[in-house]
């Protein structure tokens, strides 16, 4: 687990995600708690247990702040991994939050041995939340962004 200063009270602690954050991360996506269907929560815990996958959660007096899902790929360019970030979404627009998500998610990739961390899509479709990309280092490359980790 790290600890991460935070501009809130409390400490912001940021972890891998658990089966069992489920309902709390389906409040944080959808703004409100809903219901899920069983193929919702199956397609969460394939998620939560996937190696190949980087989904953390940064928490703060035990509730779920923010989560980031990195999907780590092998190309037949390159050697090694690619890192795709899928999702970085602070709660309540906490760019504090989301700044520390980015930083951890290009720690995570340099680790892994990445020299890049991609993201496909530019817009953020998480609830209109955007997450501050560019100030975090990313650059547009073609129709995707790119951010160097190693």
């Amino acid at each position: 687990m790290v600890d991460m200063p935070s501009m809130c009270e409390g400490e912001v602690k940021i972890r891998r995600g658990k089966r069992t954050d489920f309902p709390a991360l389906m409040a944080l996506l959808a703004g409100s708690p809903e219901e899920a269907s069983k193929g919702q929560m199956r397609h969460w815990r394939r998620l939560a247990s996937d190696p190949g996958l980087d989904f953390y959660v940064a928490e703060q007096q035990g509730t779920i702040q923010g989560i980031v899902l990195v999907c780590y790929i092998r190309d037949l360019r390159c050697p090694g991994w690619q890192a795709i970030l899928d999702v970085v979404v602070p709660a309540a627009d906490d760019y504090g939050i989301a700044r520390a998500l980015l930083a951890f998610a290009k720690a995570r990739a340099r680790q892994r041995g990445c020299q890049r961390l991609l993201v496909c899509e530019i817009e953020s479709k998480d609830n209109g939340r955007a997450v501050p990309l560019v100030s975090a280092g990313f650059r547009p490359i073609g129709e995707v962004l790119s951010c160097e980790v190693a």
